[in-house]
């Protein structure tokens, strides 16, 4: 009977390690297209008014800025700096967004990557490893939070 109970376990921990082996090596595979998909990701953005139009990459760095000839005459110099911040901001969380989901398209949802491409919280790309060892990190404080 023990021996009959060992081979049930080996054949379920084979199958598991098939399961686990295949994840693998889709992940691995499409990181090649992924890669791709990042370099030429953009996310672009018009202000409200639509004088200024910006795009970013996938790290939401600004790779183009569009002034209409019409926003140099309609903002002052701070006010254009500070409208094109905002543009510029709103291009780079649509690239978060973006981003993510491209990651979703290779990962699990629930992975560490990728929830920490929504939340920007480091804990969780340790998350799966600080459950296993029963690891609770200490809360920090928010920067500006009151004490």
């Amino acid at each position: 009977m023990a021996q009959r109970s060992d081979r049930d376990a080996n054949w379920a921990l084979r199958e598991r390690f098939a399961q686990v082996h295949d994840q693998y090596t889709r992940l691995r595979n499409g990181m090649g297209d992924l890669q791709t998909k990042l370099a030429a990701y953009r996310a672009t953005e018009k202000s409200r008014d639509g004088l200024i139009k910006v795009a970013v990459d996938a790290r939401g760095r600004l790779v183009k800025l569009e002034l209409e000839p019409a926003a140099l005459r309609s903002y002052s110099a701070s006010g254009l700096a500070e409208e094109i911040t905002k543009t510029v901001a709103r291009a780079a969380d649509a690239a978060g967004a973006g981003v993510s989901q491209l990651m979703a398209e290779v990962m699990p949802q629930d992975s560490g990557a990728v929830t920490f491409l929504r939340t920007n919280d480091m804990n969780d790309l340790l998350k799966r490893h600080d459950d296993i060892m029963d690891y609770r990190p200490e809360p920090r404080d928010e920067p500006g939070a009151a004490r």
